[in-house]
C-alpha cells in the first residue's frame, strides 16, 4: 500500500460516467465487475471508460451528492447517477444537501463483488436459520431496501520486531494412597520474531456502528485497487470524519494483541502459557484511506431499528437478530399445550 495522501485540491468535474455507444449512464456492476448500461445493456471493461486526464494530479471525475438523514444523523455521498430517497441505516428518509466538492480522494478501494440480490438471499438465507424472526423482514419490499455503502477505513501496513516474556506452566496429577497430588511446574519461555501486517483496517467514521462495520472484517487482501471514481457508479459512500492519527492507537492496540497473540502460539509443549511482558517495535508503517464495501439493510421491528451489514465480497453477515414475540408465544403454546397432552395421556394411563 502507498502512504495515504491528503490531498486539498479535489475539483470534481460535472461529467457523469456515460455509455459510448448510447450516452445514457454507466453503473458498476459488482457481478461481472464491468460497467452497465441499462439502456442498451452494453458492457464495458474499466478500461475502455477511463477519461484521459491532461496531467497526473489526483482529482475526482465528478462532484458528489450529499443526503443527511434528520433522524439518525447519518451522511452518505452519490454520484450523479445515483439518488439516494431513504437511509441505509435507520430507514427514514432522507434529505438532498446538493452537490459538494473539495472531497479527500481515497488511496484504495475493494469494489462490490456481491450484487444486491446476493445479498438479499444472504440476508434471507442467514435468517431463516434463526428462531422466531419476524415473518415480515423476509417481505420483499423489505429486502429491496439493502443499499450497497462504500465505508472509510484507515488500514495499516506494519514491519514489526516483536517479543514476549511469557510463564508456562506444566501440570502432573497422580494418586498415592487414598490422596490425589498435583505438581504444577513452571518455565520462564521468551519468543522473539519479525512480524509483518498488511492492512490492519480501523473504521474512520466517529459515530459509526464501530461493531457493525468491523464485525464483516476481514476483506480479502488481494481486491483492492487503486481509487476511480467509475467504482462508486450504483453506490452510496460516507466520507470519513476521523483522521489518520485519530485511530493510530487503536490500529496499534490491534498489532500488538495479534503479535501476541501469534508468538504465544509458537509455545507448545506445555498444559498453558501467560504473558508477562511484550514488547512491539514498529520498524517501518505505511497508511492507506481505504472504501470498503458493505451491503447494509435497516429493518424496524417494535420500534426499534435493527441494522444488518453483509460484507460485500466475502459475504459474512453481521447484525443484532430481531425477535418476534408473537412467534415465541406462539412457539410456548404450542410446547405447553404439548405437554399438557403428554400429562394427559399420562394421567389416563395411571388411572
Amino acid at each position: 500500500m502507498s502512504a495515504a495522501k491528503e490531498q486539498e485540491g479535489f475539483v470534481p468535474s460535472m461529467e457523469s460516467i456515460k455509455c459510448p455507444c448510447c450516452g445514457a449512464p454507466l453503473t458498476f456492476d459488482p457481478a461481472s465487475q464491468q460497467f452497465k448500461c441499462e439502456f442498451c445493456l452494453s458492457t464495458f471493461p474499466k478500461k475502455e471508460i477511463e477519461r484521459p486526464t491532461p496531467c497526473e494530479v489526483e482529482t475526482m471525475p465528478e462532484a458528489l451528492e450529499e443526503y443527511n438523514c434528520p433522524s439518525c444523523g447519518a451522511t452518505v455521498l452519490a454520484d450523479a447517477n445515483t439518488t439516494a430517497d431513504f437511509c441505509a441505516y435507520c430507514g427514514n428518509p432522507v434529505i438532498h444537501r446538493g452537490r459538494i466538492s473539495g472531497e479527500i480522494k481515497p488511496d484504495l478501494i475493494i469494489p462490490f463483488k456481491i450484487t444486491k440480490v446476493q445479498a438479499q438471499d444472504i440476508l434471507r438465507d442467514f435468517l431463516k436459520k434463526k428462531k422466531f424472526v419476524p415473518r415480515s423482514f423476509f417481505d420483499q419490499a423489505n429486502l429491496d431496501k439493502v443499499t450497497g455503502v462504500y465505508h472509510p477505513f484507515w488500514e495499516m501496513d506494519a514491519d514489526t520486531n516483536s517479543s514476549i516474556n511469557a510463564t508456562a506452566t506444566t501440570t502432573n496429577t497422580w494418586t498415592q494412597g487414598d490422596k490425589r497430588y498435583t505438581k504444577t511446574n513452571y518455565f520462564n519461555v521468551y519468543r522473539q520474531g519479525e512480524i509483518h501486517f498488511e492492512d490492519i483496517s480501523v473504521n474512520a467514521l466517529k459515530d459509526a456502528d464501530k461493531v457493525l462495520l468491523e464485525g464483516v472484517l476481514p476483506y480479502p487482501i488481494n481486491e483492492h485497487k487503486p481509487f476511480a471514481m467509475e467504482y462508486l457508479s450504483g453506490f452510496l459512500s460516507k466520507k470519513y470524519d476521523l483522521e489518520r492519527q485519530d485511530v493510530e492507537g487503536e490500529a496499534r492496540a490491534k498489532m500488538y494483541n495479534y503479535a501476541g497473540k501469534v508468538l504465544s502460539d509458537t509455545v507448545k509443549g506445555y498444559d498453558s502459557v501467560k504473558i508477562d511482558k511484550q514488547s512491539v517495535i514498529v520498524n517501518h508503517a505505511t497508511w492507506d484511506y481505504t472504501l470498503l464495501p458493505i451491503w447494509v439493510l435497516a429493518y424496524r421491528h417494535n420500534g426499534k431499528v435493527y441494522t444488518f451489514a453483509v460484507n460485500g465480497v466475502t459475504g459474512k453477515v453481521f447484525g443484532e437478530i430481531p425477535l418476534s414475540k408473537t412467534r415465541q408465544w406462539l412457539c410456548a403454546g404450542g410446547i405447553a399445550a404439548t405437554v399438557a397432552l403428554i400429562l394427559g395421556l399420562i394421567g389416563g394411563l395411571l388411572f
